[in-house]
């Protein structure tokens, strides 16, 4: 009896874990996302479904299933090696858990709390690293723009738990869920990671008009004056680094339309769109797949079409190019279901629970993760890095299935 107690809450926190040491406990959501897996093969064995999936659960699953056995497809069609199936594996391992939390009853709301301490964790150890250490950009143990983007996203689903804690009128986490959101973000100005920038004012504006009933006309006005005067100030202030790396953008994209010093960051970035583009007109359908990306490049940069330092790179610094160069139209196709199906989900969920915010909240958490992701994806490739995959496919399941447990148990009340 006792194992039935405590298991669920051993799931759930494990599921919360991944968002608390995603980043500020360097290669922690490794720990929490392999024993999670382990628990839902173990699981799967002896205890049955609450209820049996619907067509959303199966949409969702399927999903996953066709992307991450499509990837592999490719990956062996291209090279045959081991190293190639890691990462489309996660999309595949995937699935056991989203079975695993629907068998298992639990404390979805830990979710919120595991996202805000991420985020508080993050901020503190990117603070150490520019104030102690004394680095131009923090990191952790990840890519500064990995790190940078994970963090933007944990500050952004720290605003939704924000939302959530409003709805329910507990205003201690409110106040803390609001702090989790400034971490989130200035962990990610203090990564310079300048393409999750772009996913502020646009999620901030999705998520203020979803709440504009909730909040209502006068608050609403309020968080958008005061958002308004952090951004300027954080702007206006050169410690944040902010409009150094602006600055340097602008730059680099002015030296480049000249043809001068395309050796920057931002003139590699587009030697490298170049060369996907390239690649894709040579074979548009299926991609010259990720083993002729480096001697395609280094026939362009011969001919002088290309920056030499851009030959090293095996991607292209932006998923959508990735996927047509490497895997054509339909990687590309493959790619867009696997961020607009679990975006639809949620957002059918949303329209269809307009006025109860326990269930809106993860509805809305989990339509911002596929939402960040198609922003960061236009300046970095998120799934070819660890932390990119597990970061995206893992949330995901984890609101869905919190979401789905938070509909049963309102039904009850409803009735």
């Amino acid at each position: 009896m006792q194992i039935h107690v405590t298991l669920p809450r051993f799931i759930w926190f494990l599921a919360a874990m991944t968002f608390a040491a995603a980043i500020g406990i360097p290669k922690g959501f490794n720990v929490t996302t392999l024993l999670i897996i382990l628990c839902s093969f173990a699981m799967s064995c002896f205890k049955p479904l609450a209820q049996p999936v619907d067509k959303a659960d199966k949409a969702l699953i399927w999903t996953f299933f066709v992307f991450g056995l499509s990837l592999i497809l490719f990956s062996l069609a291209d090279h045959l090696e081991m190293r190639g199936l890691d990462k489309p594996s996660r999309f595949l391992f995937v699935i056991p858990v989203v079975f695993l939390l629907l068998r298992t009853k639990g404390h979805q709301e830990w979710l919120w709390y595991g996202i805000v301490v991420g985020a508080l964790l993050a901020f503190a150890l990117a603070l150490y690293e520019r104030l102690v250490e004394g680095v131009s950009r923090a990191s952790g143990e990840e890519h500064p723009i990995m790190f940078g983007d994970t963090g933007m996203m944990l500050g952004l689903l720290s605003l939704v738990a924000s939302i959530y804690f409003f709805s329910q009128k507990r205003f201690y986490w409110l106040a803390v869920a609001l702090v989790g959101s400034l971490a989130g973000i200035g962990t990610s100005v203090l990564s310079g990671s300048r393409g999750g920038w772009v996913a502020l004012p646009l999620i901030t504006a999705f998520l203020l008009w979803e709440c504009r009933e909730l909040l209502g006309k006068k608050r609403l006005m309020s968080v958008l004056s005061v958002a308004l005067v952090m951004v300027v100030a954080a702007v206006a202030i050169p410690q944040t680094g902010i409009q150094k790396r602006v600055g340097e953008a602008v730059s680099n994209i002015s030296d480049y339309s000249q043809g001068a010093k395309s050796a920057t960051s931002v003139g590699l970035r587009f030697d490298m769109w170049k060369s996907a583009i390239y690649m894709f007109q040579q074979a548009p359908m299926l991609g010259v797949g990720e083993s002729q990306v480096q001697p395609i490049k280094r026939e362009l940069s011969a001919l002088g079409e290309i920056n030499p330092r851009a030959v090293p790179y095996n991607h292209a610094h932006n998923e959508y190019l990735q996927a047509l160069s490497t895997r054509g139209v339909v990687g590309l196709i493959l790619l867009l279901a696997m961020y607009l199906i679990p975006l639809k989900l949620f957002l059918h969920k949303l329209r269809q629970y307009k006025h109860n915010w326990r269930i809106r909240a993860y509805a809305i958490g989990g339509a911002l993760i596929p939402m960040c992701y198609m922003d960061f994806a236009l300046t970095q490739t998120m799934f070819m890095h660890n932390i990119g995959v597990m970061m995206f496919a893992f949330p995901i399941a984890y609101f869905w299935a919190a979401l789905r447990w938070t509909e049963r148990e309102e039904r009850p009340a409803a009735a």
